[in-house]
């Protein structure tokens, strides 16, 4: 993960108080690029857990922040959180990662989304003591689109990921079929995608809701079946757990490297961050996906 630019360092992450969102604005491949980092409460000293948070189209950092709570999870469970922002551009203007099948002016201009994170990652680190053996990712649609090439791209990068509203392939705008690689080394995965998604359709296809060419998407079951195979896992679940109208959680298991694939179908579940709806290890109540995606993550580290 090499860095072709100037790093412009707007606030200090060594510096920020425990709650703060700082801002932080580097420069890749001559645009300002801008994430925002979360520090947990009684952060020490000692190196951090790093969670890269992802937001879809059209939203931006500080929104998916307040949407997905990821920051309150990271509180309870000694987590970093960086929030990095889309390149903005279009007509009107939208922030969008470059995701290959997805997403507006990021993809007509050919941006290194991907490049970027790294930068990211390895700025995040001269300002802040970070585990590497601990990094994650997560996001949602364009941003979960985003965590699936990454990880695939990557590997080595991550821990764990969770892609939330996302698929891993599909038609580009020129009508060439697109499929993430398949990564050198296992990455835990955990998915999570609602079966009334009109947007990123759980059985693949083209959304009713775009009128644009060239959206064609792969389906949930290819994705659970791709990492399932990169990752050298059993083909069928070993553990299913239903309550027949809210969740569906499968678990594929067995898999090299200690990696793991989840699956979290959301039965009535849209393109949406999913509600709080997921079960407590302990039951008797209900968390949110912040939470449960953030304690996947917690079980896993890079070997």
């Amino acid at each position: 993960m090499r860095v072709a630019a100037v790093l412009l360092v707007i606030c200090l992450l060594a510096a920020a108080p425990a709650r703060a969102d700082v801002l932080v604005t580097l420069q890749w491949q001559g645009l300002d690029r801008d994430y925002y980092v979360h520090v947990p409460r009684g952060a020490g000293n000692g190196p951090l857990p790093l969670v890269i948070a992802l937001h879809g189209a059209g939203d931006d950092a500080r929104g998916f922040a307040n949407q997905s709570r990821l920051s309150d999870a990271a509180d309870k469970l000694g987590m970093l959180v960086v929030y990095p922002d889309g390149s903005e551009g279009g007509n009107p203007p939208q922030r969008t990662f470059n995701a290959q099948i997805c997403c507006g002016d990021a993809v007509t201009r050919h941006v290194d989304d991907i490049g970027f994170v790294g930068a990211v990652i390895d700025d995040v680190a001269q300002h802040r003591p970070i585990d590497r053996s601990r990094v994650y990712a997560t996001g949602i649609s364009n941003g979960g689109m985003l965590t699936y090439q990454l990880a695939a791209i990557h590997p080595e990068w991550f821990a764990a990921v969770a892609p939330v509203s996302a698929a891993i392939g599909g038609l580009t705008r020129d009508d060439t079929s697109y499929l993430i690689p398949m990564p050198k080394t296992p990455v835990p995965v955990m998915i999570i995608n609602g079966r009334k998604d009109l947007l990123i359709l759980y059985e693949g296809g083209s959304s009713p809701l775009l009128p644009f060419p060239h959206r064609w998407k792969m389906s949930v079951d290819d994705a659970v079946s791709f990492w399932a195979s990169s990752d050298g896992c059993d083909p069928k679940p070993k553990i299913a757990d239903t309550d027949g109208t809210t969740l569906k959680r499968e678990v594929y298991g067995n898999c090299d490297g200690n990696s793991e694939v989840v699956l979290w179908q959301i039965v009535n579940g849209d393109h949406n961050w999913p509600r709080d709806i997921f079960p407590s290890a302990g039951g008797g109540r209900t968390i949110s996906a912040a939470e449960e995606i953030l304690t996947f993550f917690a079980t896993h580290r890079r070997q």
